[in-house]
């Protein structure tokens, strides 16, 4: 889409929105610079936005409510960037959600959190999670232990797109789909 284009596109919206807001595209680059708004503007943009995401934040919070319902601490849970981020969780939490969405449970005399068996639970949590969503993707990430900054180990999980969180949340109110 050409910037031009775009411009007008949201000179159109912010005005049917009532917002008085301008809209320029300087002589060189594809960038739009919106024009200084006052705060009360500022607070019906920001309201405007809120509610076009309303069901993205439902959705956040469906999952906090359903993780723990079941046991699991995921504090990170939000959105960004268009998108849900789970944030991170301790390894045993990213156990218990592996076996939750159907991965086979692990051998509980292991230390979770040393790096063969921490890459195991992340490699079921993936494959199990593609599974349960029908075929959402997600992308944990293993952090160990550190010293240096006397963190405990953890398991990042991403960011998910709405669409398979929505699935993510049937999963967990329903359970897996055999």
């Amino acid at each position: 889409m050409r910037a031009s284009h775009a411009e007008i596109e949201l000179d159109n919206v912010l005005r049917a929105a009532g917002l008085r807001v301008s809209t320029k595209v300087p002589s060189e680059g594809s960038l739009l610079m919106l024009s200084p708004f006052d705060a009360a503007t500022a607070i019906e943009l920001t309201r405007l936005i809120r509610q076009g995401m309303k069901r993205t934040y439902r959705i956040v919070e469906a999952l906090r409510t359903l993780l723990g319902g079941h046991g699991l601490e995921a504090p990170g849970i939000c959105v960004d960037r268009g998108k849900i981020r789970l944030g991170d969780v301790s390894v045993p939490t990213a156990d218990r959600l592996a076996c939750l969405l159907g991965a086979p449970p692990q051998d509980i005399r292991v230390d979770l959190t040393e790096w063969p068996e921490a890459q195991q639970v992340i490699d079921r949590l993936g494959s199990a999670f593609k599974t349960a969503t029908g075929g959402g993707f997600l992308d944990p990430l293993f952090h160990p232990d550190c010293l240096r900054c006397d963190e405990i180990a953890a398991v990042e999980l991403g960011s998910i797109d709405v669409r398979t969180a929505r699935r993510l949340v049937a999963v967990l109110r329903f359970g897996v789909r055999p």
